[in-house]
């Protein structure tokens, strides 16, 4: 065997082995296809089914900008209609209620524990039932009635007018509320006043708002029957 034989053969343990560098190509790989399928496009949802509960639940879908845009429109001199919504009539309705109880209770709190120094009165359940029927029976009887006298308008558009309308009620039922407990404490003459004052200015803004959104001559039996409203809220609640 020649001694260039043996070099050729001869591995050297120390030696590291590095792999060949492989030449860097000009331009980049193709991009990688995936041979999955891909999620085909979700098919839209379907309607909803024929039903009552399905019906009307579409007049909920109410945004809370909407909500907050509609009630303070019912607030100005002149407001138009409404879109149709049951959200704001019943919600609205709900805390013209807890306003006249509440505000009774905390006002009475104030008068008896801090100002006469005795046991709180305790919270008569009888206002929060005169109120609930009262304004809840008021706001869904009442658009019958109109729709009887208005051809061209429909229930639930009449629902969101006379719901709207009670936004001034909140207001006045806290303002009613503190003259009406005050009034325990003298001057009944003065607190009867004030509460008179309060409902006819009341009865005016809601005379003014439903004129302007029913626009019929008709209305003014309407305007008559809702007058009759807040002097029986008047003389029921306060």
């Amino acid at each position: 065997m020649s001694s260039d034989t043996i070099e050729d053969d001869f591995v050297n343990p120390f030696e590291e082995v590095h792999p060949p560098i492989e030449a860097i190509p000009d331009s980049p790989p193709p991009p990688f296809e995936s041979t999955e399928a891909l999620p085909s496009t979700p098919a839209e949802a379907p309607p909803l089914s024929p039903g009552l509960l399905n019906y009307y639940s579409r007049y909920f879908q109410l945004t809370t900008a909407d909500f907050k845009l509609k009630t303070l429109a019912s607030l100005s001199l002149r407001s138009e209609r409404p879109s149709p919504d049951l959200y704001g009539p019943i919600w609205i309705t709900a805390t013209v209620v807890m306003a006249r109880f509440l505000g009774s209770g905390v006002f009475a709190l104030c008068i008896d524990g801090v100002l006469r120094g005795v046991a709180p009165a305790t919270f008569q359940f009888s206002k929060l039932v005169h109120s609930t029927w009262l304004f809840y029976g008021y706001t869904f009887v009442m658009p019958f009635v109109a729709q009887r006298l208005l051809a061209d308008s429909s229930f639930i558009e009449l629902l969101t007018t006379y719901g709207y309308v009670n936004v001034v009620w909140i207001g006045a039922s806290l303002m009613l509320s503190g003259v009406d407990e005050f009034g325990r404490l003298g001057r009944p003459v003065v607190v009867t006043l004030i509460e008179w004052v309060v409902v006819a200015l009341v009865a005016a803004k809601r005379s003014l708002s439903l004129y302007s959104q029913l626009e019929s001559r008709k209305a003014l039996v309407l305007l008559a029957l809702d007058v009759l409203f807040c002097v029986a809220a008047k003389f029921l609640l306060y």
